[in-house]
């Protein structure tokens, strides 16, 4: 996709700016974990590239348990249809909330999901309105032609609400991949095909690329992968961003944490295209700085982006240039919200390490300094044109290299 026609998808988008960037963080965050499904679910997922730039493949949420899968899979056919053509009609920003969780409701979620993965079912089934008028009788519903979830204002959800919430958004996946079944079996028919050609040409196997990323789980994160949803695929070279083309993507999702881990392995060879880690959105926000405090921060994280290829990866090596970007808006006076690392090595071939302010590093992809500097200066005109399209105003918007 070119940008081009990401101008014309974004034109196609109709909603405020406070939405336009709490889903490209979302998105970013990999929260909304489906590698099809998620294109219905929200229509201005290309606005992530907005921001972040590239497209990314994100795969559909496995059902992996015997229980929960069981549930879905004896669910009414007409439940399954209705709530595929609910989403189908709602809005850009479905699956919303009118609040955030609180710390406490967070903690409670990410525990509630781990038995609810193990058959701790709610007793009673999300309450559905169709009006505004009807959801402000309640304290706790799900608004179908918005797609928004009312939450209660004056107290934390119950455990049985958080469980309702979590049962139905799993509903959601299974109606949308019921829908897609037809097509999504034609691709992975498709994709199989072309694991075995790859493995025919000297590749590695789908399940040596899950035992590599197994490793690298451990070795980066000190996780095994327990508790966490598995879930992995081959990207298609004519369909998939360079990127990550010819490999095999294997990611850990902890829904209820919201916590996300994604590795691409290289098929041909088993090495480490890229990896990401993505987390709580106010996790990343809670750091950035003003932008007269950014670049004192700098050479500390630069540090700490070569700490990380050289104790995490284990990448160790000499390189000629070692380069900072990040983006400020100049009009509105802010940073974004990441820092990229580029290590460019003697041989032109680049690590590029991004970083959130503290100097955690949240992704990791071999690229060179060509491309990625391409790809930086599209991601800041397309952030103008969604101000100069979207908010009707015209913004200054730098790349500053250390």
């Amino acid at each position: 996709m070119n940008i081009t026609d990401l101008r014309n998808a974004v034109n196609g988008i109709d909603f405020d700016k406070q939405k336009q960037e709490q889903m490209i963080l979302e998105i970013r965050a990999k929260k909304k974990a489906h590698r099809y499904t998620g294109i219905l679910r929200m229509a201005a997922a290309v606005a992530v590239c907005i921001v972040t730039v590239g497209i990314l493949s994100v795969p559909v949420r496995a059902v992996v348990t015997s229980l929960v899968r069981e549930r879905m899979e004896s669910l009414p056919e007409e439940e399954v249809a209705q709530i595929a053509e609910q989403i189908q009609n709602q809005q850009a920003e479905a699956n919303s909330s009118t609040r955030e969780y609180t710390e406490g409701e967070k903690t409670r979620r990410g525990e509630l999901y781990a038995q609810y993965m193990n058959g701790l079912f709610p007793t009673g089934e999300l309450t559905m309105v169709d009006s505004e008028g009807e959801a402000k009788e309640h304290e706790f519903c799900f608004l179908t032609t918005t797609g928004v979830f009312y939450l209660p204002v004056d107290r934390e959800l119950t455990d049985e609400e958080i469980l309702q919430k979590i049962d139905f958004e799993r509903k959601q996946d299974y109606a949308l991949q019921e829908q897609r079944a037809e097509e999504l079996a034609k691709r992975e028919a498709a994709e199989r095909e072309q694991v075995k050609e790859v493995v025919a040409s000297g590749g590695i196997t789908e399940e040596q690329a899950v035992e590599t990323a197994t490793g690298y789980l451990q070795q980066v994160f000190g996780l095994d992968g327990s508790g966490m949803e598995l879930n992995h695929y081959y990207n298609e070279s004519d369909v998939e961003p360079v990127i990550v083309a010819d490999t095999y993507c294997v990611n850990w999702s902890d829904y209820g944490n919201y916590r996300y881990y994604y590795f691409h392995i290289n098929a041909s060879d088993g090495t480490l295209r890229s990896l990401s880690y993505s987390h709580d959105i106010q996790e990343a926000e809670a750091v950035r700085p003003t932008v007269s405090e950014a670049p004192g921060k700098i050479a500390d994280i630069k540090r700490q982006a070569r700490d990380f290829l050289e104790e995490k990866l284990k990448i160790r090596g000499s390189y000629k240039e070692v380069k900072s970007y990040y983006r400020v808006n100049v009009t509105d006076e802010t940073v974004s919200r990441l820092v990229d690392v580029l290590f460019v090595g003697e041989d032109g071939a680049s690590y590029l390490v991004a970083c959130r302010w503290n100097g955690e590093a949240d992704d990791f992809s071999v690229t060179t300094k060509e491309d990625y500097e391409k790809q930086l200066r599209e991601e800041v005109e397309l952030n103008i044109y969604y101000y100069e399209t979207r908010e009707e105003r015209e913004v200054e918007i730098e790349i500053v290299e250390d």
